[in-house]
């Protein structure tokens, strides 16, 4: 999980995802066997997870409220912003079972940043896993339904920022899968628009038609191999950057290796095609690879870890495309009961090209502290540390962050 961004405070769970655009897509097999699909939900539904029930829909609030102490606020190398935020946050988790196979379900945290010196920091935040989505079972199909929105800082996303950038993000799309047994066709297509809510940089502002496919073939029970592919064509509001169109096409292989131990590992070729009706420099057509590998290990109930790393391309902000190289690592250890520590590190060496041309490296560690009050009540303080060292003088900085955070279930 990248620093500068509120570290995620779930006892006992570690996820590694890794978020491209168009060159590499999640290998995650879901069973499409309607009673399978009718008893994980059941599952889900009966595990005390959900704290109100209304009819027939299953809610779970949580208040959460986080006081941020930043000695950069504004990721300056000249002139650091020190600075007091309070962070307000109302997470919200819906499951609606329409049918015992069909589910509606939204995810949703939002809430405000309020910086105390420099009120011009502050911004509206709404959580990355923000989404809504209707799954239909039918015999061996799914069909999926989603929208899934977000307003984050996307200098989390991209280390080429080197500013606070809030996107707003909206992809309403679609998906549908095909279990063939031995054999799971996926294809989808999905509407992405990226809004900017900092007015520096709104000609970054786009929408993309975004398609993506993958078969996956069933090596045995708890691994697949297959191959994914995915493309689409961006254009943006303003004619700064340029539009562009690409796609990407490689094999992939998820396992379950020991009942503790699993991973994935994507690899391939990507393209992309500039139109070149931008203001900025020309770029030239990129043609090359990405790569990511990611292995999970849960050693017991108290300690777990994660490690990705890998090579990925993406269209930039400050430029026309940026190619990272990227190492992230994680764990967390429950020492004693409701009390655990979490401890994580990246690095990220990229390149951009077109309009701003740079070199960087980008790392920092943080760690976190947990405490389980009570049944309803988590708290947690949490320190990270951010240093971004670059070829273009004032893209460089060093960033401290302190974060006092209370979530209460409802």
């Amino acid at each position: 999980m990248r620093l500068g961004v509120q570290v995620a405070l779930r006892f006992g769970i570690l996820i590694v995802m890794s978020s491209t655009r168009g060159h590499c897509q999640d290998a995650i097999r879901m069973s499409l066997a309607s009673e399978q699909a009718a008893a994980a939900q059941q599952t889900a539904l009966t595990n005390n997870y959900y704290n109100i029930h209304v009819g027939p829909v299953y809610l779970r609030f949580q208040g959460e409220m986080g006081i941020e102490l930043n000695d950069n606020a504004n990721y300056s190398s000249t002139a650091p912003d020190e600075d007091m935020a309070f962070r307000p946050n109302l997470n919200l988790k819906a499951d609606w079972p329409v049918t015992e196979q069909n589910t509606l379900a939204l995810s949703m945290g939002a809430g405000y940043v309020e910086y105390i010196h420099d009120p011009a920091l502050s911004h509206l935040n709404i959580n990355s896993d923000s989404g809504l989505a209707f799954n239909v079972y039918s015999g061996d199909f799914l069909f999926n339904l989603h929208d899934r929105f977000s307003a984050v800082d996307y200098q989390t996303q991209d280390p080429s920022v080197s500013a606070s950038l809030i996107r707003l993000e909206n992809t309403p799309g679609v998906a549908a899968s095909w279990d063939l047994n031995m054999l799971v066709l996926t294809a989808g297509y999905d509407h992405d628009t990226y809004d900017s809510l900092s007015g520096n940089y709104q000609y970054s502002d786009n929408a993309s038609e975004l398609f993506n496919g993958k078969a996956a073939f069933l090596v045995s029970p708890t691994s697949q191999l297959g191959l994914e592919a995915g493309g689409g064509m961006t254009r943006y509001d303003q004619n700064v950057l340029d539009n562009s169109t690409h796609f990407s096409v490689g094999p992939f292989y998820q396992a379950k290796f020991t009942p503790h131990l699993s991973g994935e590992v994507h690899a391939g070729f990507a393209s992309y095609d500039f139109a070149h009706n931008g203001t900025v420099e020309d770029v030239s057509n990129f043609n090359g690879y990405y790569a990511s590998a990611s292995v999970i290990h849960q050693l017991n109930a108290s300690f777990s870890q994660s490690l990705s790393a890998g090579r990925k391309i993406q269209l930039g902000i400050t430029s026309e495309l940026t190619e990272d190289y990227f190492v992230n690592y994680q764990a967390t250890w429950a020492f004693i009961r409701n009390v655990f520590t979490t401890f994580n590190f990246s690095f990220d060496h990229g390149t951009t090209s077109g309009g701003t041309v740079e070199t960087y490296d980008q790392y920092g560690p943080g760690i976190t502290l947990g405490w389980r009050i009570s049944d309803k009540l988590l708290a947690s303080a949490s320190y990270a540390f951010l240093e971004k060292e670059s070829d273009v003088s004032n893209y460089s900085y060093t960033q401290n962050r302190v974060l006092l955070d209370f979530t209460y279930d409802f």
